[in-house]
């Protein structure tokens, strides 16, 4: 969960920028300040589900974000509100986190000093993404 709070979108993707060869909409590709966890990922398109726009993040690779807009005068307004989608998605991600966490914690306080099963799930949830 380190820096999930600071993710943010760096820039255009160096190798697939924008371009006005087809002219009924312009691909935006965006690139997030580090890769995210896949849960991040599935919580952010099920954000943009619910959306006019239509952006979405591949959990696959968890660091681009796909878009596209017909008016390049659309752009700047469509790039705030992914950001501000962004900031929701992170707070949500960091009290599930949190929540989790705690549930932990009262079943290991529960357990006492034999807190194996509790170290099991622990590690089971790890994240190496």
């Amino acid at each position: 969960m380190s820096g999930i709070e600071n993710i943010k979108i760096k820039g255009l993707d160096a190798n697939r920028r924008p371009s006005l060869k087809n002219k009924k909409y312009i691909d935006i590709i965006y690139e997030l300040s580090q890769k995210v966890p896949r849960d991040w990922c599935a919580d952010f398109n099920l954000a943009f589900s619910k959306h006019a726009l239509n952006a979405k993040i591949s959990p696959e690779d968890c660091l681009y974000i796909e878009t596209w807009v017909r008016d390049i005068t659309h752009i700047q307004n469509e790039l705030d509100q992914i950001k501000e989608i962004i900031k929701a998605v992170n707070k949500k991600y960091i009290e599930q986190k949190l929540k989790e966490a705690a549930a932990l914690q009262q079943k290991a306080d529960a357990m006492g000093e034999t807190g194996d099963d509790v170290l099991n799930e622990v590690l089971d949830l790890l994240n190496f993404d």
